[in-house]
């Protein structure tokens, strides 16, 4: 007889995490889990009901994305328009809107949301799980105050501290056109001092991305530059004082920052929260205005207020400031079998325990008694039951008491009503 073919291919070493992607180890899904537990309630006290939308769509959903077609993860059908990965979520809620919610002007819609999110950032696919809140319909200057304020509960009751708020309004297509004139003519004199990037944003015609460059030699180039708040017409001068005057009420400190800026498709208020730590000031997420948004994809003219974050952000900003989150369910017994017989025995009681409500955990490796006693501790159960060959064979089992080191043996069927005794149920 030959050699046997191989099944799989022989790989020197695996292939790493993909550049632009994120993993999430079981200690940083706990973090996750925590804080979507929170968000989830604030979320329904707020009035916001859950909506789920797909990672791909028809890509000339994505017309509106200011990074252009070259920045979508985008792929031909067999038939059909082409498709693309959604680069953010905004996309996909309007055009959930739009089908299902339109006909329903005068309605205010309130939705929080979680997705997959892909886009192509200087030639790095960079995947990431976007979350956030998203308001259409007839707002008025309020919601953004209280979409600040759920925010900063959510942050807070989170266990983060030194949070700050900075706001800015960036106008709307009456006062933008204006304003951009006055940046061009100031940046003109300032051109050597500006990245490639800018000078690209300058010659476009949109100077208002030089104030979002972290480029120090583009920043201190804007010290001196006209900020909007100076050009906004009327409307947008009194909706960004009405949520201003609205934070206030909620007692609520806020920073008028230039550099806040959105996204291209930004108008009027718009918002940072962020985190300070002694190593680095995390932007844990921005908000704002995308009041073209739906008619620009056909609708009629509708108002629409956002934050948008992602899942990478925040388990960067919990371990920062080192808060632990431990599991939901609490643990009452551990399992430890000794021996193939034990475990199969222990598969029976698990079941058991777990008929009479009494959650049981085991070690499903091959680890001597000490190391699973051990990770029994570790658990912090108060309760580890011990089946070894002999006890599998005699139909017993032996109760510890995991802080004292105490044990005795019971018969199997007497095992439960013994747990819930010492349980106190």
């Amino acid at each position: 007889m030959g050699r046997p073919k191989k099944l799989t291919p022989n790989i020197e070493k695996a292939p790493q995490r993909l550049a632009g992607s994120f993993d999430l180890t079981p200690e940083q899904y706990l973090s996750w889990e925590a804080f979507w537990e929170k968000l989830n309630s604030l979320a329904h006290i707020f009035n916001y009901s859950q909506v789920q939308a797909p990672m791909f769509e028809d890509s000339r959903l994505f017309s509106f994305w200011s990074e252009g077609p070259s920045s979508l993860f985008s792929m031909h059908q067999v038939k059909g328009h082409p498709i693309a990965a959604a680069p953010t979520a905004i996309f996909g809620l309007a055009r959930i809107y739009l089908e299902h919610q339109a006909l329903e002007p005068a309605r205010v819609v309130k939705w929080y949301y979680s997705l997959p999110v892909a886009r192509f950032q200087q030639g790095t696919l960079k995947q990431t799980y976007e979350f956030g809140f998203q308001v259409f319909g007839p707002i008025t200057p309020i919601a953004d105050a209280q979409l600040v304020n759920l925010l900063f509960r959510l942050f807070t009751q989170i266990g983060l501290t030194n949070l700050s708020l900075e706001v800015n309004s960036v106008g709307c297509l009456e006062c933008m056109p204006a304003f951009e004139e006055h940046l061009k003519n100031y940046f003109k004199d300032k051109k050597y001092d500006l990245c490639e990037n800018c000078l690209g944003h300058l010659e476009a015609g949109h100077p208002l991305q030089i104030f979002a460059c972290k480029n120090l030699s583009c920043s201190t180039a804007t010290t001196d530059a006209p900020v909007s708040i100076d050009h906004l017409c009327e409307n947008c001068r009194k909706q960004f004082i009405s949520v201003l005057e609205g934070l206030d009420e909620l007692g609520l400190g806020y920073n008028l920052n230039p550099h806040v800026i959105g996204s291209r498709w930004s108008r009027r208020t718009v918002f940072e929260v962020r985190v300070r730590f002694p190593e680095e000031e995390v932007v844990l997420g921005s908000g704002g205005h995308a009041d073209e948004l739906i008619q620009s994809l056909g609708g009629e003219p509708t108002l629409s207020l956002g934050f948008a974050s992602t899942q990478s952000v925040i388990i960067r900003a919990l371990e920062l400031a080192n808060l632990k989150f431990a599991a939901k369910t609490k643990v009452d017994v551990f399992m430890v079998p000794l021996g193939e017989l034990a475990a199969k025995k222990t598969l029976r009681l698990f079941t058991e325990l777990w008929n009479h409500d009494i959650i049981a955990s085991e070690f499903v490796g091959s680890g001597s008694i000490k190391a699973q006693l051990k990770l029994a501790e570790s658990t912090k159960v108060s309760i580890a039951l011990i089946i070894g060959q002999k006890e599998a064979r005699d139909g017993t089992v032996i109760l510890r008491d995991v802080k004292s080191g105490m044990q005795e043996l019971f018969l199997h069927e007497r095992i439960v009503d013994e747990v819930k005794k010492r349980l106190g149920r």
